[in-house]
């Protein structure tokens, strides 16, 4: 196995598991506060990510899945961002 794959599928693993974290705040705040935050949807990004990295372990491009899941993780963290701030529209 070349190291870069090893790299790029740890590095992925890793994304997950803090979009998995973004997860667990937006959880949070939604049941202390009562906003609702869409914390579910953090969880695609995690399956993104995760798809990708196992894409990648097997020597087959997941660039696709990994750029839709970094795009669907940034939309999704300002989203969090302005509800937690109290960002009005």
């Amino acid at each position: 196995m070349d190291i870069g794959i090893v790299l790029e599928a740890y590095s992925l693993i890793l994304a997950s598991a803090i979009t998995f974290f973004l997860f667990s705040i937006g959880r949070f705040y939604q049941l202390k506060i009562g906003r609702e935050t869409h914390y579910n949807w953090f969880l695609v990004p995690v399956i993104l990510f995760l798809s990708s990295a196992v894409l990648c372990a097997l020597d087959y491009a997941g660039v696709v899945l990994a750029g839709l899941g970094a795009v669907l993780l940034i939309i999704l963290t300002i989203m969090l961002y302005n509800i937690m701030m109290g960002v009005e529209k």
